[in-house]
């Protein structure tokens, strides 16, 4: 992203925030055990503002009326971190990367002195308060909120999020390169899938293709689950042999930027569908294709969940697949979308009409425990004012494209 799309985006929050400060951190390393650490994850709504990926970065914007000032800190150049760790960004190439002039860039060890005096003389002040499991960049806030408590304390999550929802082009590029390498590990998936196989040989597959495509993050663990497996919605042990006869579904995604590109498709290990197969996925399949007929601004996501539900429903009952329609509740049990963004399932209402410019997903699936079949085809939409754009159009899906594909690229 260029810089000045990160310039935009703080002005944007400039733009709805009250008189007052903004404070959010990029969040910090959390031990894993001993001396080991897990693999740092930035905080969304930091990078949004910034594109600075590092952790221990704190980012201040200061409003008053029309007069908007801001602030970067950064921990200082430390020798022995730099031969230990890696490198860590100095004020020149921090400010190459957000935008943030180098003369408003200071170290970690000004932020508590500055911290105290700006908020003192603040009307509110605004932290990142979402509180989902504590991630690291939420105890800070939690902890400063706390500590200015006699302050008019605000929550800057929904505003950030409120901004995020509305996807600019760069961003949609974003997308589009995260999903052409989620199309290109599928395809190896389907050649290189067979029975006798583990399903972690499989995720393997996908991993070489994100990682030799210079893809190094995955949007959520991959989801290899064939035969029953298909049947949990969130299977991710992945270490289950693979039947010859058995359908697989895989849920998976890399990321671009950050952008999170989230797929699911679904096919035979041995390259045919049974019967019964064929049947299940093609109403699914139909379901899925409904949706991007359908969507559109101001839809909402519980109107596009109800014609999934219909539509699932009156296919199985066509199928004989259950007998009543208050069955299908037993088969499908999830919603048909949610917002991606740089998160997976970026926070939305979903009783809120979607606005042009959202990207959300669409997932219909059904899973039938007693058939040892869980089929989910899953695409990410571009919310136009009039329709949608599939995203991930590019990654075959069609029963009759799927099996010619693999007889004739199987490895």
């Amino acid at each position: 992203m260029e810089k000045n799309f990160y310039v935009g985006n703080r002005r944007g929050l400039f733009d709805i925030m009250e008189d007052g400060v903004a404070v959010l951190s990029s969040g910090y390393r959390v031990n894993k055990s001993a001396d080991e650490n897990y693999d740092f994850q930035v905080n969304t709504n930091f990078y949004y503002l910034t594109g600075i990926t590092q952790p221990q970065t704190q980012l201040v914007i200061i409003k008053n009326g029309n007069s908007y000032s801001e602030r970067l800190y950064i921990d200082a150049y430390d020798e022995m971190y730099e031969k230990w760790c890696g490198h860590k960004l100095t004020k020149s190439e921090a400010a190459e990367i957000c935008g943030v002039k180098e003369d408003d860039i200071y170290y970690n060890d000004e932020f508590e002195a500055y911290l105290h005096d700006v908020i003192s003389s603040s009307p509110c002040v605004y932290f990142d308060l979402e509180k989902r499991d504590e991630p690291s960049y939420v105890t800070f806030g939690l902890k400063y909120a706390e500590k200015f408590c006699d302050k008019n304390v605000r929550d800057v999550y929904p505003l950030v999020i409120s901004l995020r929802v509305i996807k600019q082009p760069c961003e949609i590029e974003a997308f589009k390169s995260a999903i052409e390498v989620t199309r290109q590990g599928i395809e190896r998936l389907m050649r290189k899938a067979k029975g006798g196989m583990y399903e972690y040989q499989l995720e393997a597959e996908f991993d070489y293709v994100a990682k030799t495509s210079g893809n190094k993050k995955y949007s959520f663990k991959t989801i290899a689950a064939a035969g029953e497996n298909a049947t949990t919605l969130h299977y991710t042990t992945n270490d289950s042999v693979i039947g010859d006869g058995d359908l697989i579904l895989f849920d998976l995604g890399t990321r671009e930027q950050e952008y999170c590109a989230d797929i699911s498709r679904t096919f035979p290990a041995c390259g045919k569908f049974s019967p019964l197969q064929k049947t299940i996925y093609q109403i699914v399949l139909d379901a899925n294709k409904k949706i991007i007929e359908v969507a559109k601004a101001g839809m909402t996501i519980l109107e596009l969940q109800q014609i999934t539900i219909d539509m699932l429903a009156d296919g199985c009952l066509r199928a004989g697949l259950i007998k009543n329609r208050d069955d299908i509740k037993k088969y499908y049990f999830h919603s048909v979308s949610h917002s991606i963004g740089l998160d997976c399932h970026d926070p939305n209402d979903r009783k809120k009409p979607l606005p042009e410019g959202a990207v959300i997903s669409d997932e219909p699936g059904l899973y039938f425990p007693e058939h040892k079949i869980g089929v989910r085809i899953e695409d990410d939409l571009l919310i136009c004012k009039d329709r949608a754009i599939n995203l991930s159009e590019s990654i075959i899906k069609e029963v009759r494209e799927i099996e010619d594909y693999m007889a004739f690229h199987k490895e």
